[in-house]
């Protein structure tokens, strides 16, 4: 399993609450940010892989997404590129995620709606083309749509946006139960794009994020109804990431006793590793 910690000096007391080392661990980069060299470092130090979330936070009269494929950011992503190259050890990188939503400059909405998967697809294999010129052959691409489609148009379902199998190397889906009267459990969130991707290519799935609130029911209970789900149900899921912090919802594990009680009961099967499958890296 794997998790986003909210800053690397929380992955120590993290792992001791979960009573499990984590096998990968998530966080973001903004474009024109450096490599992340020395976060790296202790990712590495711990035992656990690096899941770098890399954001094109770019404005340019082309748009983002035509401005990345059109290669006026080819300095910066070069030099990225080289810098995971030069460190050599496996990293994942989870490039430009949720392009099926409609809240992120280098989604299909804000990139022409119809033609925005098509840009997303060039911007996506401009990227790689880069990695493969450099030779970054450690560094493995992740492409992580959202569950669901927003806006839920033709144009913009899921499976439109995927860059192909020879340019991809991982492949994922990002989802929460936000509850209240949203309250939904783990199947209602991941089954159906789950099997999308599972028809769709025979790359390695992960889930990049996902949580729980407190509202609307039991965190507790969800908890251990999703990890029972995940190891009985999701047999291609090779890694999944809890999103811990206390964003628009308190998706931490420990919001409440009884939810961390559940999370560390239920990651003690055998099932879930401190090391991803060699076979995935």
């Amino acid at each position: 399993m794997g998790a986003f910690v909210n800053g690397m000096e929380n992955i120590a007391p993290f792992q001791k609450m979960i009573g499990k080392k984590l096998a990968a661990i998530l966080w973001y980069n903004h474009w024109f940010q450096p490599f992340p060299a020395e976060e790296i470092k202790l990712v590495d130090a711990n035992g656990s892989l690096p899941l770098i979330t890399w954001e094109p936070w770019v404005t340019d009269p082309l748009g983002a997404l035509d401005a990345i494929s059109s290669g006026n950011f080819k300095l910066y992503v070069e030099n990225f590129l080289q810098a995971a190259k030069k460190w050599g050890k496996p990293i994942l990188l989870r490039f430009a995620h949720e392009m099926n939503g409609n809240w992120y400059p280098w989604d299909g909405f804000h990139n022409g709606e119809k033609a925005g998967p098509d840009k997303y697809k060039r911007a996506w294999h401009y990227i790689y083309d880069v990695k493969r010129q450099i030779g970054a052959d450690n560094v493995q691409l992740v492409w992580c749509p959202n569950h669901s489609n927003q806006p839920e148009a033709e144009w913009n379902a899921l499976a439109n946006y995927y860059p192909g199998d020879a340019v991809v190397d991982w492949v994922g889906l990002d989802g929460y139960n936000w509850g209240y009267s949203a309250w939904q459990d783990f199947d209602s969130i991941f089954k159906a794009p789950y099997n999308v991707l599972a028809n769709l290519t025979g790359k390695p799935i992960m889930i990049g994020e996902f949580g729980c609130a407190d509202q609307g029911g039991s965190k507790a209970d969800w908890i251990t109804d999703t990890l029972a789900k995940i190891e009985t149900n999701y047999p291609r899921l090779k890694l999944f990431c809890w999103f811990n912090i206390n964003k628009e919802r308190d998706w931490r594990v420990d919001s409440s006793a009884p939810a961390a009680s559940a999370f560390k009961n239920s990651l003690q099967s055998d099932h879930f590793l401190d090391k991803i499958p060699a076979c995935c890296i």
